[in-house]
């Protein structure tokens, strides 16, 4: 393009609203009365341009029905996305639970789960009101608390890693007391329990093919809260516990009873010099028949402790 042309464009725009000066009004007229191709710009130019085409008004009922297809759509993409932002909120909530979950039931020892920690009472609600040893070395415990619990929760013989069919001294006892949760609001409500606890077992162990006898022995009784740091001992090696009277044996004797450890009861019988069996379990509901040849069997590597609830 030459450079005149170049000038001579620019300058159509003024040109065509009449607001150049006469000396370059007159440029403008020459050069393209001698220039085809800025004559072709100039007169396309000023080409009217095409009539815009009116649409038709569009009546009420059908401006209705176009917003109403409008907003459906709408709706479905916002309930889509609402449904979706539900979906990731319930996955990350399940996710987190089954995680909490999951950290309770293998960092707490006797845990089962998230339930577990949020029902658990704080130990430091309980106190211990009865503490003798039994003639039989076996620990008589009363427990009362300031909150009404309706279960008790004993994980017994807990054991060193690698110490489970091995000679120890080292097995630990945990107590946990649940308040009532959706699942049990019926259930009996109470806020004293007493538990007998064996402080030594033995056992056998298969082991390459031969019989191996073992001993192990408790070393610390506690009660627990929500985590393992939430503690109250109970008892601990080493501790003096004062002789229990008779009364307290008499208990004893009726709690193995009631809880189908007949052998236990009529060895504590024996250990006090009490002959008369009927009278001592007194009150239980049930009775004692004699059988030849009944002693006391050897322990195996199972659980010990028991719970048992006086009125």
């Amino acid at each position: 393009m030459k450079k005149e042309c170049a000038v001579v464009q620019d300058l159509l725009v003024l040109y065509e609203d009449d607001v150049l000066k006469e000396e370059s009004r007159q440029m403008v007229e020459e050069h393209i009365r001698g220039c085809e191709e800025c004559m072709q710009l100039y007169e396309n130019a000023r080409k009217p341009l095409p009539a815009i085409e009116k649409m038709p008004d569009s009546s009420g009922e059908e401006q209705e029905g176009a917003a109403v297809r409008v907003m459906k759509r709408l709706k479905k993409r916002i309930t889509y996305k609402t449904i979706l932002v539900l979906g990731a909120i319930v996955v990350l909530i399940c996710f987190g639970l089954i995680t909490i979950n999951d950290i309770c039931t293998r960092k707490i020892e006797g845990y089962q789960g998230l339930a577990e920690t949020i029902y658990t009472l704080p130990a430091e609600n309980f106190h211990v009101t009865e503490l003798y040893q039994l003639k039989n070395g076996e620990l008589y415990c009363t427990l009362e608390s300031d909150k009404e619990f309706v279960t008790t929760q004993i994980a017994d013989w807990i054991l060193p890693e690698g110490k489970r069919t091995e000679n120890t001294k080292e097995a630990l006892k945990e107590l946990r007391f649940r308040q009532g949760s959706l699942s049990n609001l019926n259930s009996a409500k109470q806020k004293e329990t007493t538990v007998i606890f064996s402080l030594k077992r033995q056992g056998t162990v298969m082991e390459n093919g031969k019989i191996r006898t073992i001993t192990q022995s408790c070393a610390d009784i506690s009660v627990y809260g929500k985590t393992q740091k939430d503690k109250m001992t109970i008892w601990k090696a080493g501790q003096k516990v004062e002789e229990a009277p008779e009364n307290i044996e008499k208990k004893a004797v009726r709690a193995y009873l009631q809880e189908g450890l007949y052998a236990k009861a009529v060895k504590e019988c024996e250990n006090m010099g009490w002959e008369d069996y009927e009278k001592i379990f007194g009150d239980t509901g049930l009775s004692w028949q004699t059988e030849s040849g009944l002693s006391e069997p050897e322990l195996t590597v199972t659980s010990e402790c028991y719970s048992i609830f006086l009125n």
